[in-house]
């Protein structure tokens, strides 16, 4: 009888657990069918603009989880490591071009020098890659410590590098500042005195570099000092438009945009646009720019200030997101993949 009532009450488990179980499987689908029915179709956004905006549903290009993603100024070639290696992919028509191998870490940023031959590779393994864009060889290795973001100078002579942690839980360290390499010898130049680094940038004029954690600061490059200071909140991600305008991207605060727009000639605040900016994208003829929030792209007009609307790429990764060569093009990258949207109907410029 004994036996009878355990064997009863496993019974009963089992039936409960495998209702509950049926349960998560249903909802899954429901959440899954209610995903889907928001996002097929064509997605249009605003027409007040000098683009083509509508878009279908993004193509996949790989499922791999990407750990960065990076783009060419004029987006004909982008590139994404997954782990250990990287993948240069050249557009129109899309193309995988190069696979690199060498880091024997996961690869942490990805920065093309602006003639597009050279692509710097950033790892936990502590150094800094410099490969050939056209032959995919392996032109040098900078012993540079565990690094997290990469920028080249407009003049592609100098590479730029910081961190967002100094001392990590495997022991290992990153030097102290933004470290500045010149590309042709290989050799530190100087070092900025930066704390923390989230995200550097050059401006377009190589006069000064953006960078921040908490904060962000603006330095004068020729004098090593600092110019100005921008309350941008915890930087995620910054880029410049122009000479004149920086878009840094924060999580915010409530009450308080995450995207913020500043001038850099003046130091003085622009606006703030009230929504997370985890990574941004400026489109290679600076109209428009794009930031992600979780697994979503949102899309802003510079001149006039708008928003244009929303593409959906994943269901529970943040993303990168990247230009594509025709303006139009839009590459994402997160935990499930690369996609790809590129405009079904084209629109008049006005």
């Amino acid at each position: 009888m004994r036996q009878q009532r355990r064997f009863s009450q496993i019974l009963g488990l089992s039936v409960a657990a495998a209702l509950l179980v049926a349960l998560v499987i249903v909802t899954h689908s429901l959440v899954k069918d209610a995903i889907a029915a928001r996002t097929s179709g064509s997605i249009c956004l605003s027409p007040q603009t000098p683009l083509p905006v509508c878009y279908g549903l993004p193509k996949s290009l790989a499922s791999q989880a990407i750990t960065a993603l990076t783009a060419t100024t004029d987006g004909q070639l982008f590139a994404n490591s997954k782990g250990k290696t990287i993948q240069i992919w050249s557009m129109p028509p899309i193309r995988l071009t190069t696979t690199l191998t060498g880091h024997t870490d996961w690869i942490t940023d990805l920065a093309f020098s602006p003639d597009k031959t050279l692509l710097a590779s950033s790892s936990l393994d502590q150094t800094i890659k410099l490969w050939n864009v056209t032959n995919g060889t392996l032109l040098t290795s900078l012993k540079s410590g565990r690094v997290t973001s990469l920028a080249f100078s407009p003049d592609g002579t100098r590479l730029a590098s910081g961190s967002r942690l100094r001392h990590w839980a495997d022991g290992a360290t990153s030097p102290d500042g933004i470290q500045v390499w010149d590309v042709a010898t290989q050799q530190l130049v100087y070092t900025l005195d930066a704390r923390l680094v989230n995200d550097l940038a050059f401006s377009p004029d190589g006069r000064s570099l953006a960078a921040g954690a908490q904060k962000t600061t603006l330095w004068n490059l020729a004098t090593g000092t600092k110019l100005f200071t921008f309350d941008s909140g915890k930087l995620n991600a910054l880029s410049f438009v122009d000479r004149q305008i920086l878009i840094t991207g924060s999580d915010g605060v409530k009450g308080q945009g995450g995207i913020k727009l500043w001038n850099v000639e003046s130091g003085q605040f622009i606006r703030a646009i009230d929504s997370v900016g985890s990574h941004v994208a400026v489109s290679p003829d600076r109209r428009l720019f794009a930031t992600t929030y979780g697994g979503t792209i949102n899309l802003w007009r510079i001149q006039p200030s708008g928003f244009l609307g929303t593409l959906r790429g994943s269901q529970y990764s943040g993303m990168f997101v990247e230009f594509g060569a025709d303006q139009r093009t839009l590459i994402g990258g997160g935990s499930d993949g690369i996609y790809l949207w590129q405009p079904t109907t084209s629109v008049e410029k006005q």
